[in-house]
């Protein structure tokens, strides 16, 4: 149960980091702030796009990268442009495997690469953080190894940009262009402030709001107010009065997340619903093919048992010919026998043929 609950809160957090930053625009807003200035700088910001990543095989969709995003890139001597691949992981805990989980897509669409006949892409992995420890995986690959520098060298190595929401301060005045895109600027200062119990981030995001007639977007608004709900140890009505203090029609908006929270309890009950039966339903199946496979060993066995009778019956039947076979030979001896006595004591030929049963043609072979 506390391994489903976990899932869910990660599904809650994935899910908006994934419709924040899910289109080219508010990618690019993203990356306008966070990328350093040696490839901010470079970036063709107006060429991204967003990688469906429909090439992945069913194999790899798990754990697979969040986000990828192309783009162009001009090179050092500014001559010509570049595509470039950024990686974007969203990680709500501390988490070494992320290494993995990039290197994994990394050596995925190198070997399409490779099987293509093309150059290796470039890729630049970055990780959006936004838990409530401190992020302590180291900054590149192989400072995971204890080994001195002199190998170090030797081995595997790349590093990643780690945007940290915990270093990040939504107040500062450097974000101001980030804050023209209301939604993504709100979705992470919301991800932000989801480990933090912090409602006064909450009040002045409202208030932002406000300021910017965000509300007007009843749909982003619904799913910011969702996550906030969801994160943030607070009651429907004190998130009601903190919407009416900052001037938001409190009533109004809970009213209509009360109806989706509704509908999503329904279409999750039916879910539910529809796991149970298809759970049940496994079950059957599998009591059937258990079934299956006993009338089947029932089968073979029966098989086997016939197969050892007629090889028993088979043995049998042979013993009896053989015996008989020797029995027969054995009478014919002493029929011969008496009748090579009988023609010695000057018995007729008639004689010996009726008291022994042998052919004329044969006594006549025995007397020759």
């Amino acid at each position: 149960m506390a391994k489903k609950k976990t899932q869910d809160i990660f599904n809650i957090h994935d899910r908006l980091f994934k419709k924040s930053l899910g289109t080219p625009q508010n990618t690019r807003d993203f990356l306008k702030l966070i990328l350093p200035v040696e490839i901010k700088n470079r970036l063709d910001f107006k060429s991204i796009q967003i990688d469906p990543t429909d090439y992945v095989s069913d194999e790899f969709k798990e754990g697979f990268s969040d986000i990828v995003v192309i783009a162009k890139m001009n090179t050092a001597q500014g001559k010509k442009k570049i595509i470039i691949y950024f990686l974007l992981e969203h990680k709500s805990e501390s988490d070494e495997k992320v290494f993995f989980q990039i290197l994994k897509y990394m050596v995925y669409v190198w070997e399409k690469d490779i099987a293509a006949k093309k150059p290796l892409r470039v890729i630049i992995p970055i990780v959006f953080y936004h838990g409530k420890e401190k992020w302590d995986v180291p900054a590149s690959f192989v400072d995971q190894f204890k080994v001195d520098d002199e190998i170090k060298k030797f081995l595997l190595d790349f590093s990643y940009i780690l945007f940290d929401t915990n270093t990040w301060d939504f107040r500062d005045s450097k974000n101001r262009e980030f804050k023209d895109n209301v939604f993504v600027f709100t979705a992470v200062s919301l991800m932000k402030a989801a480990f933090q119990d912090d409602m006064e981030t909450i009040r002045e995001i409202f208030e932002f709001w406000n300021e910017k007639g965000f509300t007007e977007n009843k749909k982003m608004t619904l799913l910011c107010l969702s996550y906030i709900v969801r994160t943030q140890k607070i009651a429907p009505e004190k998130l009601k009065k903190i919407l009416d203090e900052t001037k938001i029609d409190g009533g109004e908006i809970m009213q209509t997340i009360a109806q989706q929270w509704m509908r999503e309890g329904e279409r999750k009950a039916k879910r539910e619903t529809e796991q149970k039966w298809k759970k049940r339903e496994n079950r059957w199946k599998e009591k059937e093919i258990q079934w299956v496979n006993k009338e089947n060993l029932l089968k073979e066995e029966k098989f086997e048992i016939e197969r050892k009778l007629n090889e028993e019956k088979f043995e049998v039947e042979r013993k009896l010919n053989e015996e008989k076979s020797e029995v027969e030979r054995k009478l014919n001896e002493e029929k011969r026998e008496m009748a090579r006595q009988m023609l010695l004591d000057n018995n007729p030929i008639e004689r010996v043929i009726k008291y022994t049963g042998i052919s004329k043609e044969e006594i006549q072979s025995l007397v020759n």
